[in-house]
């Protein structure tokens, strides 16, 4: 894997931007979305949530035996490990403590073919694979196409080539039985040099010729075994855009992504786009996560991206995951379930989804309109909720467990305050939702109404703007004005003070009220600074330019239906060093709630 990284930032200023700064002058009602009672009935949905303050869960013990649940036929959930690089085999019992039944890993194709024809697979990390499929385990394998021996050592290209990996896959297979459940081809293939072909061949045609070669001879002596095409780092759909003109879909029965990001939200939208960009081409072959983690410093964040992520995916229809990585790495550092022996709280997390979520079926989004909140609803009678506000209450006799699992202390009957970390709610037979505190939330809503997203050049024209494919995350952008982008939580203008194009996040009121904004915009200390400005109807009630740090604290806004409150950011003078990270929430007057800062 190449590292992936949210934008850290440390050691900067604060700038608060009081309440008082400006006030828009239009005349709105206070009024918010009032509250809404709902009866459970057979329908299967699912939802997240979260409460502050909730009960701190044991982590940091040692690991021990623990019993591996029942497979679960709906969603597999596995964890990357790296025995083919030397990992000391005893790490292997840790997926026990965590109950996972799938392990990734990888046999290198050059480790077992020394000798053109002749395949030895002997070894400590073959014996630990091979032990582990012995328990009832399963393996999803990475292989990467190239050996030493044929087409001097790149990723095989020529027909000979080809036939010999196909040939060294389908000794793997017989090797390993009915253990591997998915042949990976290649890893991160979208990455620089990765598809290190001679001059003159196409990466695209040249990959899918390689699927080609191995495809049909190995599904039929090994119909049970997945093959994935793509694995790219990110989720990449410009650059899978071209295997599948290329006739990849043909050739797979499924596409292998690695879906790293800062924040679990807006990975729906991702894997929904991915399947629309697929089904130009044809049926939509399933998407695998074979590869992800949040690779950030705060255990409570990364914990409740996990928790998410699983959700939001498994509702996309996503069915095979797997975190990266069971065991702490230094070269990647925050993104281990464990610390050698010793588990780590997202650990926990993990092992909450297994025992509290995927048993009781496939999660289904409630529908709860333009608020921002995730609400998931799971088989009869099970919850998850979370958000950036507001309250929920659940009928019926009710427990309900924090994101790792642990009952929360006098939870049950009652209304829980939503909040960004999830909250496992069972025994629910329906829920009513109390009065928002959060009206908008440009994370939790992000990519779609009420939020629109433009370009705006130095003469004041708003250019619409859609999703833009690239070879890594697609985000709102087009080709006109790169390296201009907005993405869940990162925007970048381009252009210089001569020439700028502002890049412009909109939010289009629905009706009469009375809000405060709260925001916090962060970037990296290099170039001029980025230049900021919140309007509404054009008119600006804040400006500044953002050197690393600005916090914007209950900015009064009142507002008309089909009032627009605008958030750009321009180039300042010089062009470069623009990209920034930012949140922004509205939030009923008086309910302050400072916009969660993502570094």
């Amino acid at each position: 894997m190449t590292a992936k990284r949210s934008m850290r930032l440390a050691g900067v200023a604060t700038i608060i931007v009081a309440a008082a700064l400006a006030a828009a002058t239009t005349n709105g009602s206070g009024a918010s979305a009032a509250a809404v009672t709902v009866v459970a009935a057979g329908a299967t949905s699912n939802g997240a949530g979260a409460i502050n303050g909730a009960p701190a869960t044991s982590v940091g013990r040692t690991a021990e035996a623990a019993t591996i649940p029942a497979p679960v036929t709906g969603f597999q959930f596995g964890v990357q490990t790296h025995f083919s690089q030397g990992w000391q085999p005893s790490w292997l019992a840790l997926t026990s403590q965590i109950g996972t039944r799938v392990i990734r890993d990888t046999v290198n194709w050059a480790s077992v073919e020394k000798t053109p024809g002749t395949y030895v697979f002997t070894g400590t990390a073959i014996d630990t694979l091979a032990g582990f499929c012995a328990t009832g385990g399963k393996l999803s394998l990475t292989i990467v196409p190239r050996n030493a021996l044929y087409d001097d050592g790149k990723m095989v290209y020529s027909t000979a080539g080809q036939a010999a990996f196909a040939t060294y896959l389908r000794k793997l297979l017989d090797r390993f039985g009915g253990c591997v459940t998915a042949l990976e081809i290649g890893n991160e293939i979208n990455g620089n040099n990765a598809l290190d072909y001679p001059a003159g061949y196409d990466q695209s045609q040249t990959y899918v010729a390689t699927l080609r070669a191995m495809y049909q001879p190995l599904k039929t002596a090994h119909p049970e075994v997945s093959i994935l095409g793509g694995s790219t780092n990110t989720i990449g759909t410009g650059f899978l855009d071209k295997m599948f003109a290329a006739g990849m879909l043909d050739v797979v029965d499924g596409v292998a992504v690695h879906p790293y990001r800062p924040e679990a939200e807006g990975i729906d939208l991702e894997i929904n786009h991915l399947n629309d960009v697929m089904r130009r081409y044809g049926t939509p072959k399933p998407v695998w996560a074979t590869e992800y983690s949040y690779g950030v410093p705060d255990p409570r964040l990364a914990s409740a991206s996990l928790v998410k992520s699983v959700l939001l995916l498994y509702a996309s229809g996503v069915t095979h995951a797997n975190w990266y990585a069971l065991v702490e790495q230094s070269g990647f550092p925050y993104m281990g379930l464990f610390a050698s022996n010793t588990i780590k709280p997202v650990g926990v997390a993990y092992r909450a989804v297994v025992d509290h979520i995927l048993p009781f079926g496939a999660p289904v989004r409630v529908n709860l309109g333009t608020r921002p909140i995730y609400l998931y609803k799971i088989g009869a009678d099970r919850y998850v909720v979370w958000g950036g506000g507001g309250t929920i209450a659940f009928t019926g006799t009710t427990t309900l467990r924090d994101m790792y699992g642990a009952v929360i202390p006098g939870g049950a009957g009652g209304a829980i305050t939503i909040r960004p970390e999830p909250v496992i709610i069972s025994g629910a037979t329906g829920y009513t939702l109390g009065e928002d505190s959060v009206i908008a939330d440009t994370l939790l809503q992000y990519g779609v109404a009420p939020w629109t997203y433009l370009r705006r050049n130095g003469a004041g024209k708003n250019t619409a703007l859609e999703l833009f494919d690239n070879k890594f995350t697609s985000y709102f952008g087009d080709i006109w004005s790169q390296p201009l982008r907005i993405n869940t939580t990162s925007a970048a203008p381009s252009g210089d003070g001569a020439a700028p194009m502002r890049a412009v996040i909109r939010y289009t009121a629905p009706k009469a009220m009375q809000v405060d904004l709260n925001a916090c915009f962060m970037k990296a200390v290099a170039g001029d600074g980025v230049d900021y400005r919140i309007e509404r109807n054009g008119v600006a009630l804040a400006t500044g330019v953002l050197i690393d740090k600005i916090m914007i604290t209950a900015l009064p806004v009142n507002v008309a239906a089909g009032d627009r409150i605008e958030i750009s950011f321009g180039p300042n003078k010089t062009y470069g060093n623009d990209l920034l990270s930012y949140h922004a929430t509205l939030n009923k007057r008086g309910a302050v709630a400072p916009a969660l800062c993502y570094a």
